[in-house]
Formats: structure tokens, sequence, C-alpha cells
């Protein structure tokens, strides 16, 4: 057993049950936002290819997911997650990148307007990421 691995062990034994409570339900909103963002970008091929009412419930759902970076930094925060590793910065610049949507998408008849489904992919690419990482600390310290 390392160093860090002690390390490690001391603070999972030294954390609340509301801490550890933050960080699994961190990491349920870290995947949860992974599959919202799928969610949506389903929603914007049904709309492409089956039905243009579909553009609808595309605008809606994002409201409904929007701010999960938001609880996720607050959560972040009474798990007392570690400050490398992406949990505080992952969120806010998911949702900045989720606000950049926005100005993609008011941006219609011009190449930026394109710019919204590539902005998309790296939504949906740190999301991942930042659930994976969440994932491996949940199973490193014994929570989530």
């Amino acid at each position: 057993m390392s160093v860090r691995d002690v390390a490690r062990e001391t603070v999972a034994d030294q954390l609340s049950g509301a801490a550890r409570g933050a960080r699994a339900a961190y990491a349920v909103l870290a995947w949860a936002l992974v599959v919202c963002v799928a969610y949506q970008v389903f929603l914007a091929g049904l709309a492409v290819f089956v039905d243009p009412l579909m553009w609808g419930r595309h605008v809606f759902f994002v409201h409904l997911f929007e701010l999960i970076p938001g609880v996720m930094v607050v959560l972040a925060l009474v798990g007392r997650l570690p400050w490398r590793g992406g949990f505080y910065a992952g969120p806010i610049g998911i949702f900045l990148l989720i606000g950049l949507q926005y100005f993609f998408a008011g941006a219609r008849g011009s190449a930026l307007a394109a710019l919204h489904a590539v902005n998309a992919l790296f939504i949906f690419w740190a999301a991942a990421v930042l659930a994976q990482r969440a994932a491996r600390l949940g199973r490193r310290s014994g929570e989530a």
C-alpha cells in the first residue's frame, strides 16, 4: 500500500455522511448530464430527420438540465472533492459551453450557427470525462 493509498483511505474515513452523499450525488448527476446531452442530440436528430415539430422539445429540454453543472459545483464543495481533477472547473466549463449554445443557435444564417452542433460534441466529451473521473474517485475512496 502506497502513501497515496493511505492518504486516500484517511480522507475517506474522515468524510461526513453529508460529504459522502454529496460525492455520490455528484457522480450520479455527472452521468445524468451525459445522458441528457445524448438525448438532446437525439431530439435534434428527430427534428431534422423525422418531424420539425421536435425542435420545440429540443429547445425545451435544455432548460431541464442546463443548471445541473451549477448543482455539481455545490455538491463538489459539500463533498470536499479535490480541487485538482476538474471537479469544479469541469462543471463551470460545461455551463459556459451550454451558454455558448444559445449564441450559436442565435447566429442563424451564419457559419457560426453550425458551431452549435460542434459545441454539442465538446459538451458531451467534457461531461463524459467528468463522469468517468467522478466514478473513479468514488471507487478509490469507497463511496459514490
